[in-house]
């Protein structure tokens, strides 16, 4: 016998594969067209331009409540992200080189 590996399997007679034929013509169903890449990016900041509101009048709704069961006035105070930093660095302990 000659040295070496065989290449292909040895195959069994009515073994056979069998080929799908391809459907000629149409699809049948409802077509469906992608969205441009423009009409998704407005509907992102329509989603986001809504959620932004959604979330401050929550944040309205609920600071009223709170002021309207203390005696005196309150105040909200916001955050230190508001604040821009005297020495003009994003972050603190971080550099630029």
């Amino acid at each position: 016998m000659a040295q070496g590996t065989k290449k292909f399997k040895p195959q069994r007679p009515g073994s056979t594969k069998k080929h799908q034929q391809k459907q000629k013509g149409p699809k049948k169903g409802a077509r469906t067209i992608a969205p441009k890449k423009a009409q998704v990016v407005e509907q992102q900041k329509l989603k986001k331009g809504l959620e932004v509101a959604i979330r401050n009048k929550i944040e309205q709704d609920v600071t009223h409540k709170a002021s309207l069961c203390l005696h005196k006035p309150l105040s909200v105070v916001k955050g230190a992200e508001g604040r821009g930093n005297p020495e003009g660095a994003a972050h603190p302990g971080t550099s630029s080189k």
